[in-house]
């Protein structure tokens, strides 16, 4: 006799986060960790933002508070940039627990596409991230 087991995965449709308390406590989450880096603060022009359930993962431009272009000649990081090794990019993998999100996982200035292992290293849902 032949038994078969059929395994269904279940998961939560990815959605653009337009909801503002939602959005801003993603983004204030986000902005810890570069805002640290770089040690000033910076702002986010928003590319991809998407959540399923309790992931999110935020694809972004880094800029001033002013909105000018992010310069890193007064960061840690102003060597490299000044070789053209990073970029204005930040990608963050975020997760809620216990109501608050934290950064699980994040490339500042990346010239690369850092987060195409993040799904697996982190079991996040693979609709959170871009597909192109």
């Amino acid at each position: 006799m032949m038994i078969e087991v059929v395994l269904m995965a279940t998961s939560v449709a990815a959605i653009p986060v337009t909801d503002a308390a939602t959005r801003s406590a993603i983004l204030d989450a986000a902005r810890v960790p570069v805002t640290a880096a770089l040690r000033k603060p910076v702002k986010f022009e928003v590319s991809h933002l998407k959540r399923s359930g309790d992931w999110a993962f935020l694809l972004a431009t880094m800029v001033e508070p002013s909105g000018a272009p992010l310069d890193y000649a007064t960061t840690p990081m102003a060597a490299p940039a000044a070789q053209g090794y990073m970029s204005r990019s930040y990608m963050a993998l975020l997760r809620q627990q216990a109501g608050r999100w934290t950064v699980v996982d994040k490339a500042i200035g990346p010239s690369d596409v850092p987060w195409v292992l993040w799904a697996k290293r982190h079991g996040a849902p693979l609709e959170i991230f871009p597909t192109q």
